[in-house]
This record gives C-alpha cells, structure tokens and sequence, in this order.
C-alpha cells in the first residue's frame, strides 16, 4: 500500500481508499448479479403437437386439449392480485388463409357474451410478423368485468398447420404482459 503526501505534507491513504473502493464495487456487482439471478422467472416450457414456446411457471394452465379431428386449443393466463394477462393457442390441422381465418375468429369474438355486452372493436387485418414468420395481425379493445383490454391475433401457416395465437391484457399492466408475449414470440416454434 502506497501513501502520499498531501500539498499540506499530511499522508493520504489512497492504496487503503482505492482498495476499499474495489472491495465496496465487488461486494455491489456480486449482490447485483444475485439480485438479477432470483429475479429471473422460472419457466414453462411447452413442447406437444409439433410447437414449443416458454411462458412463465406462474402462469396458469386454463386450457390444454385436442379439437376432434381439427386441431389443439392451449390456453393460459397470468396469476396474482389484479394481474390481466390472456394467452391462447388454436392450432388447426390444415392450411387455412389467414386473413379468412381471422375474419370467422372476429365474427366468434363479436357473438361470444364477454365481448358482445361490452363491445369489442377491431383494427383492420395488416401484415406482420411473428417470430421470424409472416403473419396477419388484428388489434382488439373490450371491458371485460370492468377493466379495459386489449390485444392482438396473430395468423400464419406453418408445417402444414394453421396458428392462431391470441394476447390480451389490461391495460394497468400491458407492460408487464408485454415482456411475457415478447418472451413467448421469441420462443415460439413450430415443425
């Protein structure tokens, strides 16, 4: 440890104070970096009828089930205290246009009770993508039991199989949800 004289002639600590300070910035980036470790979600993978994607193990299962000689319906939504995140999955067994299969998915949305006593309106179908994939997309808004949503339906073909892939949330915690719909997107695959 070197010390050195001040412009006064005092003696200066800089050897302590400096490894001190390399000591306190370890100590800081170690609590960091475990702080980041248990803040990272535990996940779900799913992996069945040709598709995987990861979505976190706090969500919960509502829906996992064949459609007779049609195709897969998965469905899955956020848990805790006011949270309003809304994934589903409907897989069809057969190459389907997108753009027709998401004009018969509005026309159910519109009949279904939750929608239809609050109104739901829809954006125009456009082109987007999912993952790496070409999709058709629509925009939603609703109240569902008094909290406003809103989401959005993706539609694209993919091995032989037709994917509708639904994200809804409120909109105190889009933010939230969104982070979880990125994660799932990215995940996502299918062959």
């Amino acid at each position: 440890m070197t010390d050195k004289k001040s412009a006064t002639g005092a003696i200066l600590p800089f050897g302590s104070v400096l490894k001190k300070g390399k000591i306190a910035l370890f100590v800081f980036l170690l609590f960091l970096s475990l702080t980041q470790l248990s803040a990272k979600e535990k996940l779900f993978n799913y992996l069945k009828n040709g598709i995987s994607f990861s979505i976190p193990e706090n969500w919960k299962t509502i829906s996992d089930e064949s459609l007779p000689d049609r195709g897969y319906y998965y469905s899955a939504e956020s848990t805790g205290k006011n949270t309003s995140g809304l994934f589903n999955l409907v897989t069809i067994n057969k190459v389907e246009n997108p753009v027709k299969a998401l004009f018969v998915q509005q026309k159910n949305m519109k009949d279904e009770v939750i929608y239809k006593e609050s109104g739901i309106e829809f954006t125009a179908i456009e082109n987007g993508r999912f993952g790496s994939m070409d999709a058709k997309k629509i925009e939603y808004e609703s109240v569902i039991k008094g909290t406003k949503v809103s989401g959005t339906i993706y539609c694209f073909n993919c091995s032989e199989k037709t994917y509708l892939l639904f994200f809804q949330s409120g909109i105190i915690d889009k933010k939230k949800n969104a982070k979880i719909f990125r994660m799932i997107e990215l995940t996502f695959a299918c062959r």
